[in-house]
Order: structure tokens, then C-alpha cells, then sequence
């Protein structure tokens, strides 16, 4: 039995995830050499990628870029995205990561030393796992950036308190409801400051790289700072700047947690999956906390499967067919994933 895309599947996931599909395009396009049904696989929907892959398709310079907070050893949402990341690389899609240490510092009050460290071992980890910069693609950290910095004073006077606003608002919300954050409303002057620099970090790919068409990849809870971006390029094209800049937005899935937690989260230690696990203890938590699931979609190991892995389609296809049927065929696969995950893990540079 394959997945089958189809209306009821992404209505489903939409309303699984509470965001209102209106809002969000379903994934009916492919992007370099991978067809769609591989970014179904791997993402949930999008907001003007579609366009995104026209242009790219039409041969203008593009670009996807993604970002991580430098507060932690990478778990396996992050690890996800960089998967994601080299799997468009080898598409034939140009792709850069930043090493957000100046919004750790900011939104986060991560000590800069140990961000800057963490960035350089995330580097490290992400050129580990298969990424490669010699096709057009940027590896980087935030505070060597000076012409992004620049940038960032740049925009600035686009943006005002009700787009804060209008972010904190959704995003408090999101981590409130899931016990991240306090219900404290408003949104802090650093937090303002990381937000500003990570649009500058979209943006700057036009004003400094000459790169029209960029392609923001993050999970679905980040979407708001998408949107705050894409207003704050409308304000600006209305102003006569940007002229021919088209900003869009490809968006995950979030994976759920092991042992019955909603979703991965640093807050509940048995939750997820860190690169610096030990072998012992990831094969503990795949083995152990499964729990019950009706359908692989609801399943948290199906769901790293899909994500954090280097599986093909064929083979994902394999192991959904495994996860419905339960039984010796489904730990066959969970064991050869623990072993796929272990390894991905093991490139960790070590050492936090």
C-alpha cells in the first residue's frame, strides 16, 4: 500500500497540525530533479513555492535557505532539515544554512561563546553529513556577516510594532499552548533584534548576491517569520526597492515525541532524539517509545523515517507498508533505521 497525497490526506495533516489550509498551498510541483511526490514525502505545504520553482525551473539564479538556533546540540528535527537540505543540494538546488549564533545570543540569552563553538561544530556536522558548497550554496554563521548586518539596518524602518505584534502573537501562542514559554504577552527588544537579523539573512541574498528568487525552508511552526518577511519585502517593493525579489516559504511537518510527548521538545528529555546520544540510548527510545499509533502518520518513528533519514522512496514506501502491518516486518525496518539514525548521529563532532 502506497501514501497517497490526495485532497483528504493534506486537509487531514492540515487540520492535525491546527493551521488553517487556506492560508497554505498543498505541494503539487516538483523542484530540481526531485518529482512531487518526493517533496510530498519530506514536506507538509508552502506559501508561493510554486513560484519559486517556476522561476528556477525558467533558469533564474535561485536560492532555499534555512537557519538553526545555536542553543543546542542538533536533535532530530534539525537534523531533518540539514537531511532536507543536502537532498535539494543533490537535486541540482543551491542551498544556504545559517548558523543563527547572534539569534541564539538574542532571542535566546545562549552565552556567545558557547554559541559561537556550537556553530562551529554544527558546520562541521552539517559538511559531515554530505553538504557541499562548491555548487553555489552558503555554509555560515551570523557575526562575521557584516554586509547582512548592514542589511538588517537597512530594513529596519519597514517594520513596525503591529508586525511584531501580529508574530509574537502567533508564535507565543503556538509555544504557550505546548508549555515552551509563559503566557507573558509581547515580544522583547532582543527578540525584535534576532527577528530583524534572520529577515536580513533572506533578504541580503538579493540586496548583496544579486539572488532574486530565495526560498525559505523552515518547520510549520516557524511559518510567522515567512510572513513577516514577505510583508516586509511588499513594504519595500512599494517603496521602489526590490525590484523583481520574490520571497516564498516550504514548510515541514512537526515530529512527534516519543512516549506519548505531543511533540519533540527540549523541555521533555525522553522526547526526542540529540546527535550526542549514545547508541544505546537512541535504540532504547525508538524500541521502547513508539507507543500507539493508528496510521505511520501518527507514528513517531514513521515520521523520523520520513525525515531524518537518507531512505528512498522506495524504501520509505517499504517501511509504510512495514508500519501498518506491525509485527516482525515493522522491527526489521525500525532496526535498520536505528542503525541508519546511529550513523547520522555518530558524524556529531562530539564534546558540547
Amino acid at each position: 500500500m502506497s501514501i497517497v497525497f490526495d485532497e483528504a490526506y493534506y486537509q487531514a495533516l492540515m487540520k492535525e497540525n491546527g493551521y488553517d489550509p487556506v492560508a497554505f498551498g498543498k505541494i503539487n510541483f516538483g523542484l530540481g530533479s526531485l518529482v512531487q511526490e518526493d517533496l510530498q514525502r519530506r514536506w507538509l505545504c508552502h506559501h508561493n513555492a510554486d513560484e519559486f520553482a517556476r522561476r528556477f525551473a525558467a533558469g533564474e539564479e535561485s536560492i532555499v535557505t534555512s537557519g538553526f538556533g545555536m542553543s543546542g546540540v542538533p536533535h532530530a528535527g534539525t537534523i531533518s532539515q540539514i537531511l532536507r537540505s543536502i537532498a535539494l543540494q543533490k537535486a541540482g538546488v543551491p542551498v544556504q544554512l545559517v548558523m543563527g549564533d547572534l539569534d541564539a545570543y538574542n532571542g535566546k540569552g545562549t552565552d556567545l561563546g558557547y554559541a559561537l563553538e556550537l556553530a562551529d561544530k554544527f558546520q562541521q556536522f552539517i559538511t559531515n553529513l554530505g553538504f557541499k558548497t562548491d555548487d553555489g550554496s552558503i555554509l555560515r554563521g551570523q557575526i562575521n556577516a557584516g554586509d547582512v548586518a548592514i542589511t538588517a539596518q537597512l530594513i529596519a524602518k519597514y517594520m513596525d510594532e503591529g508586525m511584531f505584534a501580529a508574530a509574537e502573537e502567533d508564535l507565543h501562542s503556538f509555544y504557550a499552548e505546548k508549555g515552551k514559554v509563559d503566557d507573558t504577552p509581547g515580544m522583547s527588544f532582543p527578540r525584535r533584534m534576532s527577528l530583524n537579523l534572520m529577515v536580513a539573512d533572506f533578504i541580503d541574498l538579493y540586496r548583496n548576491s544579486g539572488i532574486p528568487n530565495v526560498l525559505v525552508m523552515l518547520g510549520i511552526d516557524e511559518h510567522q517569520y515567512v510572513r513577516f518577511a514577505q510583508e516586509t519585502v511588499r513594504r519595500m517593493q512599494e517603496d521602489g526597492q526590490l525590484d523583481g525579489y520574490s520571497l516564498g516559504g516550504l514548510y515541514s511537518s512537526l515530529i512527534k515525541g516519543f512516549f506519548d510527548f505531543p511533540k519533540m521538545s527540549k523541555s521533555f528529555p525522553n522526547s526526542g532524539i540529540t546527535a550526542d546520544l549514545p547508541a544505546e540510548e537512541i535504540q532504547r527510545r525508538i524500541k521502547e517509545g513508539e507507543g500507539e499509533s493508528p496510521r505511520p502518520a501518527d507514528n513517531v518513528v514513521y515520521q523520523l523515517m520520513a525525515s531524518a533519514s537518507t531512505l528512498s522512496p522506495q524504501e520509505l514506501a517499504v517501511n509504510y507498508d512495514a508500519c501498518l502491518q506491525g509485527g516482525p516486518a515493522w522491527q526489521k525496518s525500525k532496526a535498520a533505521y536505528t542503525d541508519m539514525l546511529v550513523n547520522i548521529c555518530s558524524k556529531w563532532p562530539g564534546g558540547d
